[in-house]
């Protein structure tokens, strides 16, 4: 401490330093951009914080808890951006350098499969989730969450999971109350809020919430589904105070080893009260046991979702722009050309995607039919 100011770790990064902004997400406290480090040779993630008073100090604050929470589980705060977006007629603007994940979050992965990843894979995600959680748990003081759910879980090119996004941590022993979330958010933070958290304005989180949040993530990654999807925010706060947690009719636990464990992790992570959940080192040593049952199927998991990734893209690109069948000069590659063959006849056949029309079926299947959303609290 000098002078009265504060001295922080993390270097700040202005727009000399960086080039080729592009907006990629938003964030709960502002928009995040990819763009490239010109000293570093690489490119990262901008996220912005909304513009106000102390926002600056709110940065400096954040990257320090994230520069603590230095792990290969949590995505690294490079940095504190101070800058307007490399365009001198923005307002100034401040947020933090992260390192830049372009698989994007769990949530678009989920989105993109329209399905559950395949079992070895997402029992890895599961692993690294809560060794992540863990981690930041056990520091001194522990790092509290309070936002763990899919779009804050970040994927490396060979899809490993990352938590991010801490704009909820608080240092435990500092946080006085968790200030809730809007009402006319269809499911989102509040999917994976704890009943506690919703009964009592005056809650103090603790350890137990992230707990809690983490059981709703794996019924996410088990059945590839948002929680409560289709349902009004308004009857999903009042029914998870009386127990009842998102529906497990569609898992079939005969299927694959050691399933029947993670779900009675899982449901244990979701318990009503919030002394009976485990703590994130029994789920790491809970998770470890079956993951080792499914890891030799690791590297073809891996391998077949990034390919249907891939097959994503094409598709994407078949449709904007018109591709020629005719072979070029007789010799193009007889498997790349079937292959394309097959993504516009899938194209085609789909009219679209396979994201759109799978949301449309939850949503319709939910509505009016909200017990198909929930699992009644007389069958935990």
């Amino acid at each position: 401490m000098d002078g009265g100011e504060m001295r922080f770790r993390v270097s700040v990064v202005r727009d000399d330093c960086l080039d080729r902004f592009l907006r990629v997400g938003s964030g709960g406290f502002g928009q995040i951009f990819r763009a490239r480090h010109t000293l570093w040779g690489t490119d990262v993630a901008v996220k912005l914080l909304h513009y106000k008073e102390g926002s600056a100090s709110s940065a400096q604050r954040e990257a320090e808890l994230m520069f603590d929470a230095g792990n290969s589980n949590v995505v690294r705060v490079l940095g504190v951006y101070e800058g307007r977006l490399g365009d001198p007629q923005r307002p100034l603007q401040c947020g933090l350098v992260l390192e830049f994940l372009a698989r994007g979050s769990l949530e678009d992965l989920l989105q993109r499969l329209a399905a559950p990843p395949p079992c070895a894979l997402a029992l890895r995600m599961a692993l690294q989730v809560s060794l992540g959680m863990n981690f930041l748990h056990q520091l001194t003081p522990p790092i509290l969450h309070l936002d763990l759910k899919p779009s804050n879980v970040l994927l490396s090119d060979s899809l490993d999971a990352k938590i991010t996004d801490f704009g909820l941590s608080r240092v435990a022993e500092n946080v006085c109350k968790y200030t809730g979330v809007n009402d006319e958010d269809e499911g989102g933070t509040l999917s994976y809020m704890p009943p506690e958290a919703l009964q009592s304005s005056s809650y103090k989180p603790s350890k137990a919430f992230d707990v809690y949040s983490y059981g709703i993530l794996l019924w996410s990654i088990i059945t590839g589904k948002e929680p409560y999807s289709g349902v009004q925010s308004s009857l999903v706060r009042f029914r998870i105070p009386l127990g009842d947690r998102p529906d497990l009719a569609s898992v079939d636990c005969s299927e694959t080893e050691g399933l029947d464990e993670l779900l009675k992790l899982m449901m244990q992570c979701w318990d009503q009260e919030p002394h009976r959940r485990p703590s994130f080192l029994d789920c790491v040593h809970a998770i470890t046991a079956i993951y080792t049952m499914h890891a030799r199927r690791l590297n073809d998991d891996v391998h077949d979702v990034l390919e249907q990734l891939q097959d994503d893209e094409i598709c994407s690109s078949l449709r904007s722009v018109q591709i020629s069948r005719k072979p070029h000069r007789g010799n193009r590659c007889r498997l790349h050309r079937d292959r394309t063959e097959r993504m516009q006849s899938s194209c085609s056949s789909t009219g679209g995607s396979y994201q759109e029309n799978t949301a449309s079926d939850v949503q319709s299947s939910c509505a009016g039919q909200h017990v198909q959303c929930f699992r009644s609290s007389d069958r935990k």
